[in-house]
């Protein structure tokens, strides 16, 4: 069994969960990337941690599928006889309305951004309870969810709603084996069409700060809440994004102005 602690990241191949890696094995975490489909991304990541010094493995799960999720979470114990900390980082985003959804594709988001970090919190459970080990959980979800919604991404906002709500349900749940956080990032990085030039103009137009509260940021809030300090808790780490209220979403509402199209 290694010394240094373990953490499973989700969606960790590239985007947010790249640098949330990064960032943990940057403080001593061995970080194991979680994929679905970004076979070569993950391991560009593993890469990427390894010439920093820093240690990495990269694992596949289907998220949409129950069994592959427990083995996972089994795989993680076969081979490093532990798991201290679980980010549920990953999950699916597209735009989309009510009422003009796709059920399969409402289906879908509700399996990733939700069902998922369910199925993994309960299995994670299961192997600390039977190690007689504790750990913890941090669930990323969306600002949004903190009374700032507006009507994009439709099905991507269910499941991040639910998961979002049922932080203290699940520390009552999970005590005394697992603590479990929540983080609720806002813009990080850019998104669907936006420009980088869009993206730096949402950045500095979003929050009273005209700044953002970027993937590094919100590493350091995850591993913060990762501390015994911290249980059934809600964290807010988007640069007072949320104090802004809106009627769609930044990377729609601020575009460069040459540019600028509401959505």
């Amino acid at each position: 069994m290694t010394s240094k602690k373990i953490v499973l990241i989700t969606g960790a191949a590239d985007r947010a969960g790249r640098e949330f890696a990064q960032y943990f094995a940057s403080n001593g975490y061995e970080a194991i990337i979680h994929y679905g489909e970004s076979h070569e991304s993950a391991l560009e990541t593993v890469k990427l941690i390894e010439k920093n010094g820093g240690s990495a493995s990269a694992m596949q799960c289907d998220l949409c599928d129950a069994d592959s999720i427990e083995r996972l979470i089994a795989s993680v114990y076969d081979r490093h006889g532990k798991l201290d900390l679980l980010v549920n980082n990953a999950s699916v985003f597209w735009q989309d309305h009510f009422p003009d959804f796709s059920v399969a594709q409402l289906d879908h988001a509700w399996a990733v951004n939700c069902r998922a970090p369910i199925l993994l919190i309960k299995a994670f459970y299961e192997q600390a309870k039977r190690a007689g080990a504790e750990g913890a959980v941090v669930n990323v979800v969306d600002q949004k969810v903190k009374d700032n919604f507006h009507r994009d991404h439709f099905s991507y906002t269910v499941g991040k709603t639910a998961l979002g709500h049922l932080t203290q349900m699940l520390a009552i749940g999970a005590d005394p084996v697992l603590r479990v956080n929540a983080a609720f990032p806002g813009l990080m990085l850019p998104s669907d069409d936006q420009t980088q030039a869009d993206f730096e103009h949402a950045s500095r137009q979003a929050t009273p700060l005209r700044r953002i509260a970027s993937p590094h940021d919100v590493a350091a809030a995850i591993l913060l809440l990762s501390s015994p300090a911290y249980n059934g808790f809600d964290f807010v780490v988007d640069a007072g994004q949320n104090l802004v209220k809106v009627e769609q979403d930044v990377l729609y509402a601020h575009r460069t102005p040459e540019i600028h199209r509401r959505r």
